[in-house]
């Protein structure tokens, strides 16, 4: 008999605890964490002295990158990369480089081979309305923009003042909301959790418990 595979997407902009949250779900679970941004910031990094206007250049890059996500750390052929990916410049890299079909279709691939072996919590832009659009719970997070810049702030190492930090997601908001290609949006069936006022663990039991709900365990 099939073990029955759930999957639980995670969706919303950037900042917004997604990475945070979806790790605890998964361990309170005991499930797979998958950590899409991830892999985009990893790529970016790879791609960051390649000539964006030559395809052939980035598919070489792309083919001969090795990313692998365990955990909270991220790896790009070998190496921990995992403070420079969590950082600004290469953020806003990877948005852009998240427009771009190329970049997307070899994620997708990835993300969803690795969604299908076991159940997992996927969280990410697009996670809900692309790559696990018929995922068993879809949660669309959000959070008060100050809230998102000191949370980002502080993932970096404060390596940059906070105002620029809140600047910046202003503008990957804009970015990821009015991208042609996989834009940030709220899908049908997302359940919106505004995190503002709770903590961690409140939006973690939170989502448990819909989770519960969905698969008829109240």
């Amino acid at each position: 008999m099939c073990k029955k595979i759930y999957q639980i997407a995670i969706d919303g902009p950037a900042g917004s605890g997604k990475s945070t949250i979806a790790k605890k779900v998964a361990k309170k679970l005991n499930f797979q964490f998958i950590n899409t941004g991830g892999m985009f910031r990893c790529y970016a990094i790879a791609l960051k002295n390649t000539n964006l206007d030559n395809v052939n250049e980035i598919k070489r890059v792309l083919n001969s990158s090795k990313v692998e996500l365990q955990e909270d750390k991220l790896f790009l052929n070998n190496e921990d990369v995992t403070e420079l990916a969590n950082s600004t410049s290469i953020g806003k890299l990877a948005s852009n480089i998240a427009t771009m079909k190329i970049v997307r279709d070899i994620c997708l691939i990835q993300q969803r081979q690795i969604a299908s072996m076991q159940s997992c919590v996927m969280e990410g832009r697009d996670t809900t309305s692309v790559v696990l659009p018929n995922a068993t719970l879809k949660i669309f997070l959000i959070d008060n923009i100050d809230i998102r810049a000191k949370r980002r702030w502080e993932q970096s190492g404060k390596t940059d003042s906070l105002e620029n930090v809140k600047k910046a997601l202003i503008e990957r908001d804009y970015q990821d909301t009015h991208r042609k290609i996989a834009p940030l949006i709220k899908t049908p069936g997302c359940k919106e959790i505004d995190g503002s006022n709770n903590t961690v663990d409140q939006t973690v039991n939170l989502i448990i418990d819909l989770f519960n709900k969905e698969i008829g365990n109240v």
